[in-house]
């Protein structure tokens, strides 16, 4: 097998993460593509599900062995869209804060991330796989969590509080912020430049910082960001 390492561009010319697709599979893009841009190429239909599951294997490689956090946190934004779903599915039956759901179902999505075999990511299903078992995790939070209100029910006429709005939608981000692993602005920073792809430039024209500064304070955030998921902070 060619070392997946051939096919990463670390950055684009706007110092965003980027996979030069078509070296992974055929009939994606001949150029780098951002990662902001590649979670809507692979939503696609016309992207069918062997080129999906070969990026996908890639970023789990980047975000396994690069030991760059920026890569983990790309690889959840591209799963953004499955563990909506899976925290959606579960909150209406769930009578806690829908924040802890949000952290089990990201909990659940890290811990089978660093439980694949790295060997054997082409013959597994990764979207499904990992969102699965974001989706397990969530149960049986869920689970769990109306057995008790259950049983306190029946001790003491407990009523549990109503379930409150949903949290911000970037789990891994939001999870470290619950933490304090991470300030709101060090998540937005990630978020914005990371997810969304706005341009550091972009971001240090708006808030009158210098691009190096932005560019090492974000370095600082995710460096903290690895050692959390690396630690097991962001599990509970």
């Amino acid at each position: 097998m060619t070392p997946a390492r051939a096919y990463i561009v670390i950055s684009n010319d706007r110092g965003q993460l980027a996979v030069h697709a078509s070296r992974l599979a055929a009939g994606l893009p001949d150029r780098p593509v951002p990662v902001d841009e590649l979670r809507v190429l692979l939503l696609h239909p016309a992207t069918g599900p062997q080129a999906r599951n070969a990026v996908w294997a890639e970023l789990v490689r980047r975000a396994r062995t690069s030991g760059d956090p920026a890569w983990t946190v790309a690889l959840c934004g591209i799963a953004l869209p499955g563990l909506r779903r899976a925290a959606g599915a579960l909150t209406a039956g769930y009578r806690g804060d829908p924040a802890d759901l949000q952290a089990e179902v990201l909990a659940g999505f890290l811990a089978e991330l660093a439980a694949l075999d790295l060997d054997r990511l082409e013959a597994v299903p990764l979207a499904s796989r990992l969102c699965w078992a974001a989706r397990r995790a969530g149960q049986k939070l869920a689970a769990d969590g109306a057995g008790w209100n259950a049983r306190r029910r029946d001790l003491a006429g407990y009523d549990a509080a109503p379930t409150a709005a949903a949290g911000h939608p970037d789990f891994v981000l939001a999870a470290a912020v619950r933490k304090q692993i991470l300030t709101p602005a060090q998540a937005d920073l990630i978020g914005r430049s990371r997810l969304e792809g706005v341009p550091l430039r972009v971001i240090a024209a708006e808030t009158g910082t210098s691009h190096a500064a932005l560019c090492n304070r974000r370095k600082r955030a995710e460096t903290a960001l690895a050692a959390a998921i690396a630690a097991g902070l962001l599990d509970d």
